[in-house]
C-alpha cells in the first residue's frame, strides 16, 4: 500500500557551504529525522522546478522553514500544503 508523501520545505546546507532550499517529502507519520537517518545513500529533494537526488554524507544541517519563511519564499520553494505543515507540529 502507498501511503500519501508531503513536501515539508527546509534549506539544507551542504559541506562546501552552498545551501539548496527545496523540499524533503515524508508520509504523514515520517519525521525528516527519520529520512535523513533512513539507509539511502541518496535522497530525492524537490526544487522549484525539478527534483535532485541529495547525497546525504555531503549535507552537514537541514533547517526546517517556518510558515513566514514559506510563504516569503513560495516563488523558490517547490508546490507544499500548507495545511498539512500546519495541522503538525514542525
Amino acid at each position: 500500500m502507498k501511503y500519501p508523501k508531503y513536501c515539508v520545505p527546509v534549506k539544507a546546507t551542504l559541506e562546501d557551504g552552498s545551501q539548496q532550499f527545496g523540499g524533503i517529502h515524508v508520509t504523514q507519520s515520517q519525521r525528516i529525522l527519520d529520512v535523513l537517518c533512513d539507509e539511502r545513500s541518496f535522497i530525492p529533494f524537490t526544487l522549484r522546478d525539478r527534483t535532485i537526488l541529495l547525497n546525504k554524507s555531503k549535507v552537514v544541517q537541514v533547517d526546517l522553514l517556518q510558515l513566514a519563511e514559506i510563504t516569503e519564499m513560495a516563488d523558490i520553494l517547490p508546490e507544499v500544503n500548507l495545511d498539512y505543515l500546519k495541522a503538525n507540529s514542525w
